[in-house]
């Protein structure tokens, strides 16, 4: 066998051996995401069920507060088009990002100002994978932990840099306005999507 025929052999050997890892890899990450998937979907009925107790005169300082990961829940956010409904949580962070949709920036959920949102771009649709698919004139559900509902209709779309802190900024001061921020492009480039309370 030839010097080159070797060196052949070797380099498709290595790419098989790579291709098998790869293959794993998404395997095992995306069976993460749907284990993770069925977990949240226990905590969404956890809320739901606190929200039911909690409406029966039950004093603020008396209401439970859940927890996901470590991570206290803020809120919910459905989006009827693309098929999701997740918890929030608190605070964005590497670790928190994994888990569920987070609070990026502003106070409370439904308060007058904007509040923006960060979720993973994942490829198999969850978190906020397919937010790509969301138009102008789209609408969302932001429920907070007074299980106080107010939905949201998308008014802007647009690609921006990683490091653009514009996304923060209320557009039209006096209203509810919300921003869902995830990543595009490879992680290159971040997809913005502002909406603003519907009346």
């Amino acid at each position: 066998m030839s010097k080159m025929k070797k060196v052949l052999n070797i380099l498709l050997g290595l790419l098989i051996i790579a291709t098998v890892v790869v293959i794993i890899l998404i395997i095992v990450k995306y069976s993460n995401n749907q284990a993770n998937e069925r977990a949240l979907e226990k905590v969404l009925e956890q809320i739901k069920s606190e929200a039911n107790i909690n409406t029966q005169d039950v004093q603020e300082d008396q209401k439970t507060e859940i927890e996901y990961k470590g991570y206290k829940v803020v809120g919910t956010i459905k989006i009827s088009k693309i098929n999701i409904e997740y918890p929030i949580l608190e605070i964005t962070t590497s670790g928190s990002m994994k888990y569920s949709i987070t609070k990026f920036w502003g106070d409370k959920i439904n308060e007058v100002g904007n509040v923006c949102f960060a979720g993973h771009n994942n490829y198999d649709g969850t978190m906020f994978g397919k937010t790509k698919e969301l138009e102008v004139g789209d609408t969302f559900e932001l429920t907070d932990t007074d299980n106080i509902t107010k939905t949201y209709k998308i008014f802007k779309k647009y690609i921006t840099d990683p490091d653009d802190i514009s996304v923060i900024e209320t557009e039209e001061f006096g209203t509810r306005e919300a921003t869902l921020i995830t990543c595009s492009n490879g992680n290159r480039e971040r997809l913005i999507l502002k909406a603003r309370e519907e009346k």
